[in-house]
């Protein structure tokens, strides 16, 4: 099983390298391919005479089963959305970055503070743990 899983997973890399150059090809194979496997899947569904009922509650059973029905329906909207609300990094103006230079100075002199009294209150303890 290892051996099949690591030549997909080699295949998969040099299909994705290639496609690099060429992602509105990618974009439609990658289409063309899951709604392929879609329709086998219903032709399967079909051919077994299950219900629609009783696919909407087996597919929403096995998805809450293996820890995707909260990521599918809701967790991909989260991410658009924080993603489409995020500048990157190389976008940022110059007054985003001194801003968050600022913050961090900041921080470095909270923190320097934080552990000049942490060494006085060491002190003292063992100064009252010498007496």
């Amino acid at each position: 099983m290892k051996y099949f899983t690591n030549l997909f997973l080699k295949i998969e890399s040099k299909a994705r390298s290639y496609f690099e150059h060429f992602p509105f090809l990618h974009a439609f194979l990658a289409g063309v391919g899951v709604i392929l496997f879609w329709r086998g899947v219903w032709e399967v569904a079909d051919a077994w005479g299950i219900h629609y009922w009783w696919s909407i509650l087996l597919g929403g059973v096995l998805l809450i089963v293996i820890g995707l029905f909260v990521h599918t329906f809701i967790g991909n909207a989260i991410i658009i959305k924080n993603v489409e609300s995020e500048k990157r990094i190389d976008l940022k103006t110059k007054t985003d970055i001194e801003k968050v230079e600022k913050e961090m100075v900041e921080e470095e002199i909270t923190l320097s503070h934080l552990a000049k009294k942490l060494e006085s209150i060491e002190a003292k303890l063992e100064s009252l743990s010498k007496k």
